[in-house]
């Protein structure tokens, strides 16, 4: 869709005389927009100004959801999923026109004035503070001496909390014993960094799947929050950002620049085949002057463990725990087609010594298929239950040999793929808590848009004990292929010896 045939559309709309939907005009004018930035042009900043007036559209509901899609989903996403240069330089030239979009707004005045007040008028400024920050990013020995507080964002999700913020914060509590590191982020964060001496969590919610006005002014209150960290101690203190989305990507300041480190972990690389969790290390390296080198590490409650491993105790020790998550993080190319997980949890219980423990996932859909994944094996006359995290240990399972659909939280998740022999799933956050608990894994990787992403995204295991089976294009897999899918994949997670 042409940009003037969208603006006039949307004019037809707002006059009452739609000729076609809004929802329509924004898919189409983020895949536009995004076609147009495949062939090597540059964005059209005319089609982002009017997706963003319609995030703002006050009477519909649907109408702003389907605008903040085609910014973030169509647009913004598939640019930082391209992990090169250019798609960072063009990711950044949306975000700030975005950002300059909603400063100009009254929703936004509260964003304009900080920003103002930070000398930041104009988006170029921005820009401009961006490139600053990553030069000459080594530390001098003189000041990482001075450090006594260290304040680092969260990635916002499981996953990337685990394979890139968890290097982060493991090795700056190892490089600076004497400062007080504290971690800003949603509530899976106290669970994957339990009892770290010296490390702290402050909660700050990011509404990754709310409007635009919410995602980008959350900023102010996120400056302010920090601030109360940092005040009275501004040379002490330094802020590691991981490439958060609570900082636009880096593009907003909370710190001094001197002060502040930021992961591009979405740039080219010499190396492009290096995971994600490798880059961390390299670029650690780089601006602690040191040569170290971990793998992604998490922490699980006492409690957890111990009533996950009373919850297994009470199964035949000569058994094998299988662990399934079929999380998708809401991006359903991902998932293989149906019946593909009938079929794979059928051939996993036809295994006389197979128990399969299904986590239900914390999304409606993912709960709703994980029941219904129940109700068909019911079908087929296996044994089948369902418990959640409170009566865990408080419900005996009535079979040694079935499967046991669990709903929890993250914690016990990561507790039960711990204690499991060997986890299955699809490429979500699940992969990298089993690769940080040293976990068999067996993963199907689909939907990944390109090579690089594949590469980054894949865990840092422990001596080959991830498995990664990738799918470039599930759209065309035909019943027989998801079948043989399923067999092979069956064969694989069976075939993991059972861990004493």
């Amino acid at each position: 869709m042409k940009i003037e045939t969208a603006y006039h559309n949307w004019q037809q709309f707002l006059d009452g005389n739609p000729f076609i939907s809004p929802e329509v005009i924004a898919s189409e004018l983020g895949g536009a927009a995004m076609t147009g930035l495949a062939a090597g042009a540059g964005p059209d900043f005319r089609a982002i100004d009017l997706l963003c007036c319609m995030a703002l559209y006050e009477k519909g509901l649907q109408v702003r959801k389907a605008a903040v899609a085609a910014l973030y989903k169509n647009i913004v996403e598939p640019l930082c999923d391209d992990f090169t240069t250019r798609g960072v330089e063009l990711c950044n030239l949306v975000l700030l026109r975005m950002i300059d979009f909603i400063r100009r707004q009254k929703e936004g005045e509260s964003l304009d004035r900080l920003l103002n007040e930070l000398h930041y008028p104009e988006q170029h400024l921005l820009l401009a503070r961006y490139r600053k920050i990553h030069q000459d990013i080594t530390l001098e020995p003189s000041l990482k001496e001075k450090i006594r507080k260290i304040l680092v964002l969260s990635r916002v999700t499981v996953g990337a909390d685990v394979a890139i913020t968890s290097i982060m914060v493991h090795r700056l509590a190892r490089s600076f014993p004497q400062a007080e590191i504290i971690v800003y982020g949603p509530g899976h964060l106290p669970e994957i960094f339990y009892g770290l001496p010296g490390v702290h969590w402050a909660k700050f919610h990011y509404q990754r799947d709310g409007g635009l006005i919410g995602r980008l002014t959350s900023y102010t209150s996120l400056y302010q929050q920090l601030k109360m960290e940092w005040e009275g101690l501004p040379d002490q203190t330094l802020l590691f950002d991981p490439d958060s989305r609570l900082s636009q990507l880096a593009l907003l300041p909370l710190l001094a620049d001197r002060y502040t480190r930021h992961f591009p972990s979405r740039s080219d690389q010499l190396d492009d085949s290096s995971r994600l969790s490798q880059l961390t290390n390299r670029w650690l390296n780089e601006v602690l002057g040191e040569q170290i080198n971990i793998r992604p590490q998490i922490s699980i409650r006492p409690a957890h463990l111990a009533n996950v491993q009373r919850f297994f105790a009470q199964f035949p020790p000569g058994g094998k725990k299988i662990v399934i998550n079929l999380g998708v993080g809401n991006d359903s190319r991902k998932r293989l087609p149906d019946p593909f997980e009938e079929q794979l949890l059928a051939g996993l219980l036809q295994d006389d010594s197979a128990l399969v423990v299904l986590d239900s996932g914390c999304h409606p859909d993912e709960r709703e298929r994980a029941r219904t994944l129940m109700e068909m094996m019911r079908m087929r006359a296996f044994q089948a239950a369902a418990v959640s995290e409170k009566n865990l240990t408080g419900r005996p399972i009535p079979f040694q040999h079935g499967l046991v659909c669990i709903q929890g939280g993250i914690g016990m998740l990561s507790a039960l793929i711990d204690q499991a022999d060997v986890f299955f799933g699809y490429d979500s956050c699940c992969q990298h808590l089993a690769t940080a608990r040293g976990t068999q894994s067996v993963i199907c990787f689909a939907g990944a848009p390109n090579d690089r992403f594949f590469d980054r995204w894949r865990p840092l295991d422990k001596c080959g004990s991830t498995s990664t089976i990738r799918i470039k294009d599930s759209s065309r897999l035909t019943g027989a292929d998801l079948a043989e899918l399923a067999e092979t994949f069956c064969r694989m997670i069976l075939a993991v010896k059972k861990t004493d």
